[in-house]
């Protein structure tokens, strides 16, 4: 009786306030069980999965330790029992998760976000749409690079020193501020005389990324001989000389380590103007970096991303290759002064594949293709013409043919006739012309047809040939040779160093217009005897009257 006294009072103070503490008098208020130690711990029932299986009629909550078969702390749901571990993701992996209720993210309408140093790194918005370097995805991926362009180096000699450059040659360069391109000072070339050269350079590392290097020059030198030469690692990329005032150009800088010199030099005689180059504001400027990269072991330089019918994307070299495709060549230069050569035929606004054109240029319809050649010219393809809308001339006066005489005009149509220029002031060795009546006399005109006539590559039929009126040039040549053309001036444009060249004609032709003046000649020249006929013949009458009236007086 007494016993059990003394385990009811024992047992008070847990029943008045319902906590139970171990290792401890002062459980905490919040707590039904507060277990303090600082040496050992609680040890959960341990068990193996069948034993765990024929647990009967398991508590809602009720927790074990499993020592086998994916070994780990569970906890019954009410309906089955759960790894603790699928709670949450462990930074080791997880096992035994499931693809429809196991997932990390968010269940409200929230952004997820990843981020990385306590900074935004990728978002994924509430509509599924990934961003990266941006947390306004406007696409399911969105990617915007953090990287900028910046400048590697900027040097307008403003300090009054050549370093960091370094200068040699047979005299070195120096800073002046007589001539700048901005602020107060620049750089100048040495005082070097014939066949010397003065040089100034300098040497950076660019990064991966690659950029351009931008410099402002002047030159004041002869204009043919003496230049200023830009090199990168020894390799002359242009030179410039002359009268030049100050001009800004720039240049692919690519990766790696590279020597940027700029050098004036002289040949063996003559100085023009100040005999000096000038050089400002060297600015080397790294591009941003990339905003995305692949590598698949199949990218390479100048390949692209090609997709298939299903979106699925590879690298692929472009057809036609712009390693293999020699037909289309470029300077490395970065103006558009830049020549760009092609070898093959050029077709604009067709799909056109024959060789046959060098340059094709059409609209797709019958007319109306037109090639604009300057601020107003053109030429306007219209139903089997060509038409033109400004005057056509010779680039050079007096010196150029329409037509030869192997490629003849079949006729040239003209509102008031052909000009031709006379006027005396561009005439010399002027004296009365020797052909006249005589040789026109001999002159044998003939009607005839061609032996050949055609419409564009169309032969005209021989019933269909009209018959023409005309002079046979190998009796005119006979008769008056001064208006027959049997020679044509020829300079051979690949070699203009052969100079003025004259060839035979392929065929002898007639200056029909020449032969006006001797036609006027011969009318003078018979005009002439007509009135000197007149003028016998008005003698003859006057003296057959005198004779009748002395017949009649007798």
């Amino acid at each position: 009786m007494k016993k059990l006294l003394y385990i009811s009072l024992l047992l008070f103070p847990i029943i008045t306030f319902s906590q139970v503490g171990i290792g401890t008098t002062t459980p905490n208020t919040s707590s039904l069980l507060d277990v303090t130690d600082t040496t050992k711990g609680i040890l959960i029932p341990r068990m193996t999965q069948a034993q765990r299986n024929a647990i009967t009629l398991p508590a809602t909550g009720l927790i074990i330790y499993q020592t086998n078969n994916s070994p780990g702390f569970y906890y019954y749901n009410g309906v089955i029992w759960v790894s603790l571990s699928s709670v949450s993701w462990s930074t080791t992996g997880n096992a035994g998760t499931a693809p429809a209720t196991n997932k990390v993210g968010t269940t409200d309408n929230q952004a997820f976000i990843l981020a990385t140093n306590n900074t935004e790194a990728i978002r994924v918005t509430n509509t599924g749409n990934v961003g990266i370097g941006t947390n306004n995805p406007s696409t399911k991926l969105h990617v915007v690079s953090t990287s900028s362009a910046y400048q590697l180096f900027n040097d307008g000699f403003e300090d009054n020193n050549i370093p960091p450059f370094t200068t040699g040659g047979n005299k070195n360069w120096a800073t002046q501020n007589a001539t700048v391109n901005t602020g107060s000072r620049a750089a100048k070339s040495g005082a070097i005389t014939d066949s010397q050269s003065s040089w100034i350079e300098y040497t950076a590392t660019i990064p991966a990324q690659g950029g351009t290097i931008s410099f402002a020059y002047s030159t004041s030198t002869e204009s043919c001989c003496d230049k200023l030469r830009f090199y990168i690692d020894g390799a002359e990329q242009n030179n410039w000389g002359g009268l030049i005032s100050w001009t800004t150009v720039s240049f692919p800088a690519t990766a790696g380590t590279h020597t940027y010199r700029w050098e004036y030099t002289k040949d063996s005689s003559v100085s023009s103007n100040n005999d000096q180059v000038y050089l400002d504001d060297v600015i080397i400027t790294i591009n941003a970096l990339p905003t995305l990269r692949i590598v698949d072991g199949f990218q390479s330089n100048g390949k692209v991303l090609i997709s298939n019918a299903t979106g699925q994307a590879t690298w692929q070299t472009p057809t036609p290759s712009p390693s293999s495709d020699a037909d289309w060549t470029w300077n490395s230069g970065s103006t558009v002064a830049d020549p760009i050569y092609h070898v093959g035929g050029v077709f604009i606004g067709t799909g056109a594949t024959t060789s046959t054109y060098n340059l094709k240029v059409w609209n797709g319809a019958a007319t109306g293709s037109r090639v604009d050649t300057g601020s107003i010219e053109y030429l306007i393809d219209d139903a089997n013409e060509i038409r033109m809308s400004d005057l056509f001339t010779p680039q050079v006066n007096n010196s150029q043919d329409l037509g030869s005489s192997t490629n003849r005009w079949t006729a040239v149509y003209a509102a008031t006739g052909t000009i031709n220029t006379s006027d005396e002031r561009l005439k010399e060795n002027i004296k009365p012309m020797d052909y006249g009546l005589n040789h026109i006399l001999q002159l044998e005109p003939v009607s005839f047809k061609w032996k050949e006539e055609k419409e564009d590559d169309f032969v005209i039929p021989n019933e269909k040939k009209e018959l023409k009126l005309g002079l046979i040039a190998q009796d005119v040549q006979k008769v008056i040779p001064d208006v027959i053309v049997d020679k044509a001036w020829y300079v051979d444009g690949e070699h203009p160093e052969n100079g003025l060249q004259q060839v035979e004609a392929e065929r002898l032709g007639i200056s029909y217009s020449e032969l006006i003046p001797v036609t006027i000649k011969a009318i003078q020249e018979q005009q002439n005897e007509i009135d000197e006929l007149k003028k016998k013949n008005e003698q003859l009458k006057q003296l057959i009257t005198k004779l009748k009236k002395e017949k009649g007086a007798n």
